[in-house]
């Protein structure tokens, strides 16, 4: 008997809970806005900055155009001109895009890999 009250009180405070809460509808729900980040830019050497610059026939049958204007490196798949930025080593990362493009040969650039945000490659040459 002793345990009955508590249980039969208990009982009444979730059926009391769950008819005050509030119903979830699109009035009372945030909105969480996600951007892709933006990557923190690395120096790169000039001599590698001009030597990066021209275009790159891929294995898939694309030819990738990086051009440079100003300090800035531009990375064109045929779908107009995409900033990158050196984020270290060899490795470019696209502004606003989850594409990374590495260059292989140190100041002397002869391979390029370019990647999507999962890492899979998805198209490189050499020169």
């Amino acid at each position: 008997m002793r345990l009955f009250r508590p249980a039969l009180f208990a009982a009444a405070a979730l059926v009391s809970l769950a008819s005050a809460a509030e119903p979830v509808t699109a009035a009372n729900v945030d909105v969480i806005n996600v951007c892709a980040a933006q990557p923190k830019k690395v120096y790169v050497d000039p001599l590698m900055f001009q030597r990066m610059q021209g275009a790159y026939k891929l294995e898939d049958g694309r030819t990738l155009h990086v051009t440079g204007k100003g300090r800035k490196l531009y990375a064109d798949l045929g779908a107009g001109p995409q900033e990158i930025v050196h984020v270290g080593s060899d490795r470019f990362e696209a502004v606003g895009k989850d594409m990374s493009v590495r260059f292989d040969g140190g100041p002397f650039p002869h391979t390029v890999h370019i990647k999507d945000d999962a890492g899979r490659v998805l198209a490189s040459s050499q020169r």
